[in-house]
């Protein structure tokens, strides 16, 4: 079969799909990366794979310019004349449906990891374009084989929509790399080096990853971190973008936080971090929280919808109120003085992450192609 992967994004396929891509490889598919022009482009032209680029404006609102694009993916996808397709992400999981559902693609996904900025903030502007993208799912809704979702809140939010039961398929996160992400015992030495490279005291580590956006938390975070400055580190990693809801450099360098902007040291920050946190406001299924867990750390997350299902609350990690820092500095306060409590949610975490395996999580997606090809 021809198989494409629709995305906004190179990121999101270098980053989660290419074991779905590797295993669909093996069983003898043609594979095309269908993305717009940006700054993994290269790097997935080094992965060898059949790359295809399509005209995209990701901040772009403009229907002109949206249309444009929409009537150029159309075209792109009929010349390549895929028998299935997977989208992911709102643009791509509805006017990528309806493209290729024009282009007379037989079999198309769509993949939903969260719902985005647009779902959590309630001002005019968001609540115009919540209505126009809970439109265009309807369409798609009627045109997609299946969707795929990451956690239940979000499936329940779209069978509410109306999308039939029978094309809700549910694969609890994209998977993550266990011979990357596992537990290590670093050595008091090793750790000093750390904090020295960082330039930091020795105490305990904080740390956060994700991209430097409101609705992550980061407001919260740096609270706790002036509540908690005598007994910590916080340290944040992660990006800054376009985003209307991302935090300036101002805000970032303040405060009691070490901002390290984006980090290609992910493995080692986390395995000398000694807890985890995101406090986000609303989230698919995350997967910097997986990658914590599988390195044996204790969490703590905010009780918004996808964070719960990715942590058991005492088990695995612990959860505090959404967008309350006192509670968030008294959940880590808690986890500073109970080292044994510490320890056994690491010892819980690591345990749970061995399901996350993402070669586990790409059969599945190929049991679900297989399942609905041989059920059409």
């Amino acid at each position: 079969m021809k198989i494409g992967f629709l995305s906004h994004a190179g990121a999101s396929i270098y980053h989660f799909r290419m074991p779905i891509i590797k295993a669909l490889i093996n069983q003898g598919h043609e594979i095309f990366i269908i993305v717009p022009k940006d700054e993994y482009t290269q790097k997935l032209q080094e992965l060898g794979l059949n790359l295809v680029i399509y005209n995209f404006s990701r901040s772009s609102l403009n229907p002109f310019v949206v249309f444009k694009n929409f009537f150029h993916l159309k075209k792109v996808l009929k010349n390549l004349n895929l028998d299935l397709i997977q989208c992911a992400a709102h643009k791509s999981n509805t006017f990528g449906i309806i493209a290729a559902r024009l282009a007379k693609i037989q079999f198309i996904f769509g993949l939903v990891e969260g719902l985005g900025s647009f779902y959590i903030d309630n001002n005019f502007k968001s609540k115009i374009i919540r209505w126009s993208i809970n439109l265009l799912y309807k369409i798609s809704f009627k045109l997609a084989n299946g969707f795929i979702f990451v956690n239940e809140s979000n499936a329940f939010f779209m069978k509410n929509l109306g999308l039939e039961q029978k094309k809700i398929f549910i694969i609890k996160s994209v998977g993550i790399d266990l011979k990357k992400f596992f537990p290590i015992k670093i050595k008091h030495e090793s750790k000093r080096i750390f904090w020295q490279n960082l330039n930091i005291d020795e105490k305990p580590i904080i740390l956060m990853i994700a991209r430097a956006l409101w609705h992550k938390g980061i407001k919260e975070f740096y609270e706790s971190a002036s509540l908690l400055k005598e007994r910590a580190n916080f340290i944040l990693v992660g990006g800054r973008d376009d985003n209307p809801s991302c935090a300036s450099l101002e805000f970032l360098n303040s405060g009691y936080v070490h901002y390290l902007g984006s980090r290609n040291d992910i493995v080692e920050l986390l395995r000398n971090c000694d807890i985890f946190v995101l406090p986000s406001y609303k989230e698919g299924f995350p997967v910097s929280v997986l990658e914590a867990k599988a390195c044996g750390k204790a969490i703590v997350v905010s009780d918004c919808e996808g964070c719960i299902e990715a942590v058991s609350n005492a088990y695995d990690g612990l959860w505090f109120q959404t967008r309350d820092a006192k509670d968030l500095s008294a959940k880590i306060e808690l986890l500073l003085n109970d080292e044994k409590l510490k320890d056994n949610l690491g010892v819980n975490a690591a345990k749970d992450a061995l399901k996350y395996d993402e070669n586990i999580i790409a059969q599945r997606y190929l049991e679900i192609y297989k399942k609905v090809i041989k059920n059409v």
